[in-house]
């Protein structure tokens, strides 16, 4: 189940929700698959969110493109020498941030592929920072037999 969790990365947006059922149907049952599907979950929910600043990121570069060219025709009718820069950058700019969106999409998946295989040997895997977060926040919390 644990390793089900971390590979539902697979599905971006609609993956995240097997990790948030596994946790809740086994977080009593299994405290190392309880804490790996909410790790997953919230592995997940960090991608779905910069995906989304990713994607304003895009918007904001593609629409200020059209801003930068024609600042870049007036600087060019100008003579002026960085004119060839604003416009190589204005041009370029959504497509380098599209890259790079892409390539942290297929690192993500990864990074969860390899959580789950590891999870599927039976050791344990904790993600960089999300994690110890993660402790810290479940140690504050009051247990079901205190509560």
């Amino acid at each position: 189940m644990a390793a089900l969790a971390h590979a539902a990365v697979l599905l971006p947006l609609m993956g995240v929700v097997a990790p948030i059922v596994i946790w809740a149907t086994q977080k009593d049952k299994s405290r190392f698959v309880g804490f790996q599907a909410l790790q997953a979950a919230a592995y997940q929910l960090s991608l779905i969110v910069l995906w989304f600043a990713g994607v304003g990121c895009y918007f904001v570069s593609f629409f200020g493109m059209f801003l930068l060219i024609s600042g870049g025709a007036l600087m060019a009718e100008r003579s002026e020498p960085l004119a060839a820069g604003v416009l190589g950058l204005a041009f370029f700019l959504p497509f380098i941030i599209i890259g790079i969106m892409l390539l942290a999409m297929v690192s993500f998946v990864l990074y969860g592929l390899a959580a789950a295989v590891m999870v599927l040997q039976g050791r344990p895997f904790r993600y960089l920072l999300i994690a110890g977060w993660l402790e810290r926040y479940l140690a504050q919390q009051p247990s079901a037999a205190e509560g």
